[in-house]
């Protein structure tokens, strides 16, 4: 054993020993006076990640569970309203009973004035509380709550929202079919007198009308609105089987609208979501017209022959049932050849017939083949025969109606829309259409953006060529090469187009391709061509001895406007339409509008005829366009927004109309380098409240009656809105159920790792003290034990 002085192991080692328990001790105390086993991070790094993580998620809940109580008496209140205007309805059809008893004695206006007033509180008390058309809440309501997790495409945010949709609970006198856009018919024409001379009875047996139903025994409307319009729009046949009277056709009518609405196809779904019924509207005088409403939509109804024309009210004289004529006449501009002539070599090929307008929504081409000894009467035949058997063309009242030869050709309309009938490949005009060649002479292609001629003479000799461009009028182009070589002739020709607007605009030049003449168009310009003349100077009339000028076709009839839309909606001005022809001329429209109190919602229509797409030939392709953007952009708002055709006065030329039950929207037209497309280029359209709508009144028995049945529908509205309301309000109930319940295990979670066990921490403080009472105790003897030294020197 040694003995040191200078090195006090032991007491080195107990004043270690004391250090860590001094520690411990600290560590202790401190534990059990804060209660939190973390007392820094050096105690459990990532225990206290994990806490702090559950404290934040704790911090989101709470919130969200105050978000969701909010939300929770924001709809209590809306149900104590909604309840309050259930009372008003009761007090609305209790008013309207007793207006409808045929043997009421009392004052119905004095009914009346109180009914109006009901109406207009179901208004102020939908608006306070949001629930008006537009209102604060008529929305998508998005409460965020917290909690949620990421899983099958849909993160946190989204599964930690609750949303209850009232876009489609909204409860004022509209909303619930008591106000609505209205298309009524033609004030001052009674059809409701048993004995008159319109009366319904009266209409339905004139034999005109009779003549010019599609199927006998029916009558045809056809409605176009957001989601069914265009191509898409709905056919309504009613069946005038056992109508006597305006009562019973009304419920033909409504039968009819419940049938077209049951199809299954996308637009029947829109068509039976707008809801359009019908009913009779009796004036002051007491004359008493159609009337057909939806509480939800803007609409267009036309009239498909001549009946429904005169039951809409448009009868040729207030004394006349007969109904306003809707056939449309489109006439050749020639003679068809005479009977038996043959085509003839130069004439074989394919002869194209296109048909455009009317409704449609692109171009319908009837091909025809024809051999040499193919008559005139054979290919007329078979004209009339593929017209008959298209059906595009019958689903747009479209008929050939005089196919003799020696004869006009004449294509019929017979619903009072315009149309244009065209033809290419008929090199010697035998049906009087024109003589524009087709596509390499006998391929069919109706036009095209590039025709290469054939064995040109080249000489310096005067030749007219004639264009068509886009489908458009006839330009006559001639043109003196200035020498006999076809580098003269394309010269002079593409200095002969450089000098005419609409061909420059087209982008059509002349080339030199292989020794003959091409002509292109370089922006996708669709163009036809014909020659005069029998000489084929640049190449484009090799096939036929002496060249055919080309001829217009004619157009009568649809002196009378047979479309009517529905009042009481936004309506943008009538905005004229002229044919986009040319490839350069690409228009964009801009529709905007601002609902609900959100944010402008915008979007953007190109109009174009080129390469790219050709939708803007006619104002019926142009219409397609637009709706068909507009129902595909998913835009809840702008999807409210439908293009209407509509003409300002009868016998008018076809502009565009948009139409909506939005408070209000735009239309921003640009302009294009042609001019064409929409009118009013460069100008911003803004909507308008056009014409009245309807509103329940109980001013006589019958509309007392109808205001009966409209009121019971706007019970069950009023209760499946109500339905909502309430679903949202247990919806919100169990959102915060739940996270109330996440919100406590995350407390015992972070409990768990944050807090202190006292227990075991007493005991461990405990400890500490006896062992610090020990050490201080050794530690003493440890210093001491040097001093033990000195007794070796002691003498």
């Amino acid at each position: 054993m040694s003995f040191r002085i200078n090195t006090n192991i032991a007491s080195l080692q107990s004043r270690e020993y004391l250090r860590t328990t001094s520690e411990e001790q600290a560590k202790a105390i401190g534990r059990v006076t804060s209660g939190l086993r973390i007392l820094s991070s050096g105690d459990d790094a990532a225990g206290l990640s994990i806490a702090n993580s559950f404290r934040s998620d704790q911090a989101v809940l709470q919130q969200g569970i105050r978000n969701a109580n909010d939300g929770l008496s924001t709809l209590q209140t809306i149900d104590g309203g909604i309840n309050n205007i259930s009372k008003l309805l009761d007090r609305a059809r209790t008013l309207a009973t007793q207006s409808a008893s045929g043997t009421f004695t009392g004052s119905r206006a004095v009914l009346n004035t109180e009914f109006t007033s009901v109406l207009a509180e179901i208004d102020r008390q939908a608006q306070s509380i949001g629930l008006n058309t537009g209102g604060e809440f008529a929305r998508s309501l998005a409460v965020f709550i917290g909690g949620g997790k990421s899983s099958n495409g849909i993160n946190a945010i989204q599964n930690g929202a609750s949303t209850v949709d009232l876009s489609n609970s909204t409860v004022d006198a509209k909303s619930l079919g008591l106000k609505g856009s209205q298309v009524q018919g033609i004030p001052g024409i009674d059809i409701g007198t048993g004995s008159g001379s319109t009366s319904v009875s009266t209409i339905i047996n004139d034999p005109t009308n009779i003549a010019s139903a599609a199927a006998a025994g029916f009558t045809d409307l056809y409605f176009r609105g957001p989601g069914f319009s265009d191509a898409q729009r709905a056919k309504v046949s009613v069946n005038l089987s056992g109508v006597s009277n305006v009562d019973n056709l009304v419920g033909a009518i409504n039968n009819a609208l419940t049938s077209a609405g049951q199809v299954v196809s996308p637009a029947a779904t829109a068509f039976q979501n707008a809801n359009i019924r019908a009913s009779v509207v009796t004036a002051p005088d007491g004359k008493r017209s159609l009337a057909l409403t939806s509480a939800n939509s803007a609409f267009q109804v036309e009239a498909g022959d001549r009946t429904a024309n005169a039951l809409l009210g448009n009868v040729t004289s207030t004394s006349n049932p007969t109904g306003v004529s809707l056939t449309n006449t489109v006439t050749g501009g020639s003679a068809t050849a005479a009977t038996t002539t043959t085509f003839g070599a130069s004439g074989a090929g394919t002869v194209t017939v296109r048909f455009q307008g009317a409704g449609l929504a692109a171009p319908v081409d009837i091909g025809l083949t024809v051999a040499a000894g193919t008559t005139i009467d054979q290919a007329l035949a078979n004209l009339s025969s593929a017209v008959t058997a298209n059906g595009s063309l019958q689903g747009a009242g479209i008929t050939a109606t005089a196919t003799t030869p020696g004869a006009a050709l004449v294509f019929s309309n017979s619903r009072g829309e315009r149309f244009e009938t065209q033809s290419s490949g008929d090199l010697n005009n035998l049906l009087g259409l024109g003589s524009f060649r087709s596509l390499s002479g006998a391929s069919g292609s109706f036009d095209y953006t590039s025709v290469l001629g054939s064995a040109g003479a080249f000489t310096a000799t005067p030749e007219t060529l004639e264009f068509s461009v886009g489908g458009g009028a006839t330009i006559p182009l001639a043109v003196t090469p200035g020498g006999a070589t076809i580098g003269d002739a394309v010269l002079a020709l593409n200095s002969a187009i450089a000098g005419n607007t609409t061909l420059a605009a087209a982008g059509l030049v002349a080339t030199n391709s292989a020794g003959e003449i091409a002509l292109t168009s370089t922006n996708g310009t669709r163009f036809r061509m014909a020659t005069q003349g029998a000489g084929n100077v640049f190449g484009f009339n090799a096939a036929v001895a002496t060249g055919i000028a080309d001829v217009a076709e004619s157009q009568a009839g649809n002196t009378d406007v047979n479309q009517f839309i529905s009042g009481g909606t936004q309506q943008s001005s009538l905005i004229a339409f002229t044919g986009i022809r040319s490839g350069g001329d690409d228009q964009t429209i801009t529709l905007t509008s601002a609902e609900n109190g959100s944010a402008e919602q915008s979007l953007v229509v190109v109009l174009r005829n080129d390469g790219t797409l050709r939708n803007a030939g006619t104002v019926d392709e142009a219409i397609s366009a637009i709706n068909t953007t507009l129902q595909q952009s998913n835009n809840p708002t702008l999807q409210k927004l439908v293009a209407v055709k509509a003409k300002a006065s009868p016998g008018g030329p076809e502009g565009i109309r948009f139409v909506s039950t939005l408070n209000s929207f735009k239309v921003t037209v640009a302009t294009n380098g042609g001019g064409t497309g929409l009118g009013s280029q460069g100008t911003v359209l803004s909507s308008a409240t056009t014409g009245t709508g309807a509103t329940a009144d109980i001013s006589t028995q019958e509309s007392a009656q109808s205001a009966v049945s409209a009121l019971a529908t706007a019970v069950t509205s009023l209760g499946q809105a109500q339905a909502v309301v309430g679903r949202g309000q247990n919806q919100f109930t169990f959102a915060v159920n739940l996270a109330a319940s996440q919100l406590t295990n995350l407390a015992a979670a972070e409990s768990r790792i944050r807090d202190a066990d006292l227990a075991e921490e007493a005991a461990n403080l405990t400890k500490a003290q006896i062992l610090l009472q020990a050490g201080i105790s050794a530690l003493a003897q440890a210093n001491s034990a040097p001093q033990q030294v000195l007794s070796l020197l002691r003498q």
